[in-house]
């Protein structure tokens, strides 16, 4: 009788075990699913994240070549496509044009506002 009940307590502990090892193995998988749900959701942040930073990117980029585009005046292109060979190189209109476009050019790159407020300097 006593071989009996030691073989039966052998198989229950042997059945512990396994059911042991197995909500373990369970566990695991549940632990290993969650990460692998957390690496997904955060990768997908990114990548939207990521294109919404290159589409604002973009954007401005755009933005700065339309204004480049529009910062020279036709009558500029004009006369270097078709240059008037006289005495004086450029006339002091064509000057004041192209000094204008320039400007212009150059806020467009910078960002900085067309009109600004006068006597006041930026301190950094």
């Amino acid at each position: 009788m006593m071989g009996k009940q030691l073989v039966i307590a052998a198989l229950a502990l042997l059945a512990a075990f396994a059911a042991g090892w197995q909500v373990n193995a369970w566990y695991s998988d549940s632990v290993e699913l969650a990460i692998s749900n957390a690496a997904h959701a955060a990768g997908e942040a990114s990548r939207v994240a990521g294109e919404k930073v290159a589409s604002e990117s973009g954007r401005r980029l755009e933005e700065k070549l339309e204004a480049l585009r529009d910062a020279q005046p036709t009558e500029i292109r004009t006369e270097i496509l078709k240059p008037v060979f006289i005495n004086e190189c450029l006339s002091a209109e064509f000057v004041s044009m192209f000094n204008t476009a320039v400007d212009k050019a150059e806020r467009a790159l910078s960002g900085k506002s067309v009109n600004q407020m006068p006597d006041k300097t930026s301190a950094h």
